[in-house]
């Protein structure tokens, strides 16, 4: 009984120390190209926005656009109201036209009619200082009694003294030629003329363009403004999207920033769409994006990326993104699946092969590089290689026989 014991026991430790490979499924070392990438998460925009900012106090007499119309660059968008400004403009105009004359009798010696002409300039530009001057006094109590803005009446005493300087400068012409001084140097005349061309180019620049133009092609996203209505300087008067072209925009923590240049290559992957676009890095901000999160001790930064997107007209705003970009890249590694490769309690990479007497043992190797799904062996396997997988873990590797490098 003693012996029939003993052997039993030596046969136990025997299948104990020498598992077979019925417990075990296998694969095949291959050779393959590995690459490893960054995944940072983002949405999808539009590449161009513009946002149309008043520069001045205007009335929109017009809006010629509603949101939703597309508009190409040239596009009249709205109209501005001048109408305060079309007595001005007239008036300044004139001193040109009469500075002209002034300026072809000067270089022609001609004198015919000049007194009638200046005469009417002087009676003329009085009319608009009188007004100009009645104007002023109306701004000033308005002001006083916080009935207008600052700005207001600074345009009311600007207007003021510009058509002072056109009567001073019509009543010094026609004393000119009245006491016969008549012939004038054409340098006099010349800066008289370039003198009231400044002048024009004030009240015109003042007045502004009637027409507001778009500068860039796209959809009018959202309109701030209204008719008839002042829209204060700086006020958003309204938003054109550009569409046809599309970016991602992603989130990157200060410990990715490495991973990221201009111009790297990057894919872009919609699963809305289940589709992946090319792309390529176009800017990455400078400054934090978001305050810093996490605690105290572990706070981190992120800043923001934006990514072209390649044929991506079927693409919308606001979408949810992945962009990967390339970290690393092995060509023709040794791979084996990762659940092929195993640890042992010392965090030892090792993997199971199969001996000639058909016995299981552990290998220790060396990795490289992996991409979740595949590892690099960089010493230890070769290509064409059987591994074995545990199909569960039935024994510790502490207890499996050991085997000598291959």
């Amino acid at each position: 009984v003693a012996a029939v014991l003993i052997v039993g026991l030596i046969v136990f430790n025997r299948n104990k120390s020498v598992p077979t490979s019925q417990n075990y499924t296998s694969e095949i070392s291959k050779k393959a190209d590995i690459k490893t990438y960054y995944s940072f998460t983002g949405n999808i925009e539009s590449k161009d926005e513009k946002q149309i900012i008043a520069d001045k106090t205007i009335k929109i007499k017009e809006l010629r656009v509603k949101e939703g119309d597309i508009v190409q660059v040239g596009d009249v968008l709205y109209t501005v109201d001048i109408s305060d400004m079309d007595a001005n403009l007239k008036q300044a105009a004139a001193s040109v036209e009469l500075a002209q004359i002034n300026y072809d009798n000067a270089k022609g010696g001609m004198a015919e009619q000049q007194l009638l002409q200046l005469e009417t300039a002087v009676s003329s530009a009085k009319l608009s200082y009188d007004d100009a001057t009645k104007n002023l006094e109306r701004m000033q109590a308005l002001y006083d009694e916080g009935g207008i803005a600052e700005q207001t009446l600074e345009q009311a005493k600007t207007q003021s003294a510009l058509t002072k300087q056109q009567y001073e400068t019509a009543v010094a012409n026609y004393n000119l030629t009245k006491d016969k001084q008549i012939n004038v140097s054409i340098e006099t005349a010349e800066a008289q003329l370039k003198q009231a061309q400044a002048a024009y180019e004030t009240v015109k620049k003042q007045a502004g363009d009637p027409e507001a133009l778009a500068t860039v092609s796209g959809e009018i996203k959202k309109i701030y403004a209204s008719e008839n209505i002042s829209t204060m300087a700086g006020s958003p008067i309204m938003d054109i999207v550009d569409y046809s072209e599309m970016k991602a925009v992603v989130k990157v923590d200060e410990y990715d920033l490495g991973a990221m240049s201009v111009g790297k290559e990057a894919a872009v992957k919609v699963d809305a769409l289940d589709k992946e676009y090319k792309g390529a890095i176009t800017k990455i901000s400078k400054e934090a994006a978001t305050s810093k999160i996490g605690t105290s001790l572990n706070e981190i930064s992120y800043y923001m990326a934006d990514v072209s997107v390649e044929n991506g007209s079927d693409l919308y705003a606001g979408m949810s993104v992945e962009v990967k970009v390339l970290n690393q890249s092995v060509e023709d590694a040794v791979l084996i699946s990762m659940k092929a490769l195993q640890f042992d309690n010392e965090n030892n990479p090792f993997v199971y092969f199969k001996n000639e007497k058909g016995e299981i043992y552990q290998k220790q190797v060396q990795i490289g590089i992996n991409d979740g799904v595949q590892v690099q062996i960089t010493e230890g396997v070769q290509e064409g290689e059987e591994i074995y997988i545990p199909a569960k873990a039935l024994v510790m590797p502490g207890e499996m026989m050991m085997g000598g490098e291959l």
